[in-house]
C-alpha cells in the first residue's frame, strides 16, 4: 500500500500526559466549587438573569448588572474550562498507549456528570435559586470531585489485582471517615439553604428548617469527623499505613484544625461572606483527602511509565528476537569435548 493511500492513524498519548490532566481536573473542579460559593455568597446567583445567555440577547455580561453580572459570568467562563477539560479527557482515555478500561470508564463518568451540572445549573437559574437545586448543584460537584480523585489515583497505579496496605481497622476506619465527610457536607447543604446566603440576597427562597436545629446538626458532625481524624492521626503510625496514607493524614489534621477555627470565628462573628467562603473552600479540600486516605489504604503495581511514555518508533512494530536463556559454561565445554 501506498504512503499516499495508507489511513490516518490518530496519534496515542502517553499515561504522563493523561496524568497531567488528571491533576489539572482535580484543581479545576476544586476550583468551580469555591466559585460556585462565591456566586451564592455574593447574591450573585442571579446576576446573569437568564440561562444559558447573560441578559436577553448576549452571553458576555455587560455594565448594568455590575459586580454580580462579573461573579456570576466569571463562574460561567471558569464552567467553560472545565467543560473543555471535561471533554478531552474522555478522548484522551481512548488514546492511550496502553488503553484500560477503568481509567476509559471513569474518564467517561466526568463528562457524563459535567452535562448533568450543566442542565442543574440552568434549573437554578430558571427556578430563581430554589434551595434544593442549589444543593444538589454542590453535590454534583462533589460527586465529580469523587469521580476525578479516583481517576487521578488509579491513573498512578497499574492495572493488576488490589493489595490492601496497612492493617484492616485502618481501612475500615478510612472508609467511615470519607463517609462521614460526605454526610458533613449534605448537612452543611441544608444549613446553607436554611441560614443567611442561600443564593441571592434576602429574596431567594429558603428551606423551612429551624436554623438553630440544623447548624447544631451539622456542629455535632463536624465534632464526629475531627474525633475521626484525630483517631486516624494515631492509626496511620501505629497500623503500618502506606506513607501517602501519612501524607493524607497529616494534610486532613491541618484542615480540620483550620475548619475549626473558621468554624468558631464564624460563630463569634455573626457568619461573615469571607469566613463562610474560607469554609466552603476548607471543606473542599477536607472531602479531596479524606477520599485519598481511602484511596491509600489499598495500592495496585505501579505502571511500567517508560514503556507507555516512550514513543511508537518503527523498529517496535518490528518482530523481536526471542530471548535464549543464557547457557551454562561447564556445558557448553562438555559439548566442545
Amino acid at each position: 500500500m501506498s504512503e499516499r493511500n495508507r489511513p490516518l492513524r490518530m496519534p496515542t498519548v502517553s499515561l504522563i500526559v493523561f496524568r497531567r490532566l488528571t491533576r489539572i481536573s482535580v484543581v479545576l473542579l476544586a476550583l468551580i466549587v469555591v466559585t460556585g460559593g462565591a456566586v451564592r455568597l455574593t447574591g450573585s446567583g442571579l446576576g446573569c438573569p437568564t440561562w444559558p445567555k447573560c441578559g436577553d440577547n448576549s452571553f458576555i455580561t455587560r455594565s448594568e448588572y455590575s459586580a454580580h453580572g462579573l461573579i456570576e459570568f466569571g463562574n460561567r467562563l471558569l464552567t467553560t474550562a472545565v467543560g473543555l477539560v471535561m471533554l478531552v479527557l474522555p478522548l484522551v482515555s481512548l488514546r492511550l498507549r496502553e488503553r484500560r478500561a477503568d481509567l476509559v470508564g471513569l474518564a467517561f463518568g466526568l463528562w457524563l456528570g459535567f452535562l448533568g451540572q450543566v442542565v442543574l445549573g440552568g434549573l437554578t437559574v430558571l427556578f430563581k435559586l430554589h434551595p434544593a437545586l442549589v444543593a444538589g448543584h454542590f453535590l454534583l460537584s462533589m460527586v465529580l470531585l469523587l469521580d476525578v480523585v479516583v481517576l487521578d489515583r488509579r491513573a498512578r497505579q497499574g492495572k493488576g489485582p488490589v493489595r490492601p496496605t496497612g492493617r484492616p481497622e485502618l481501612r475500615w476506619l478510612a472508609r467511615v471517615l470519607a463517609l462521614v465527610a460526605g454526610a458533613t457536607l449534605v448537612v452543611g447543604t441544608v444549613v446553607t439553604g436554611t441560614g443567611p446566603h442561600s443564593g441571592d440576597s434576602a429574596t431567594a427562597r429558603r428551606f423551612g428548617f429551624d436554623i438553630a436545629g440544623v447548624a447544631q446538626l451539622h456542629a455535632d458532625a463536624a465534632m464526629l469527623l475531627v474525633g475521626l481524624v484525630v483517631a486516624t492521626v494515631f492509626a496511620v503510625r501505629l497500623a503500618g499505613a502506606s506513607r501517602d496514607a501519612v501524607r493524607a493524614t497529616t494534610t486532613l489534621a491541618i484542615i480540620v484544625i483550620a475548619q475549626a477555627g473558621v468554624g468558631f470565628a464564624q460563630y463569634f462573628t455573626g457568619v461573615p461572606v469571607v469566613l463562610v467562603e474560607l469554609h466552603v473552600t476548607g471543606a473542599t479540600l477536607l472531602w479531596i483527602f479524606s477520599l485519598r486516605l481511602w484511596l491509600a489504604t489499598v495500592e495496585r503495581p505501579a505502571p511500567d511509565v517508560a514503556t507507555s511514555a516512550s514513543p511508537d518508533p518503527a523498529h517496535a512494530r518490528l518482530p523481536r528476537l526471542r530471548q535464549q536463556p543464557p547457557s551454562d559454561s561447564r556445558d557448553d565445554i562438555s559439548a566442545l569435548r
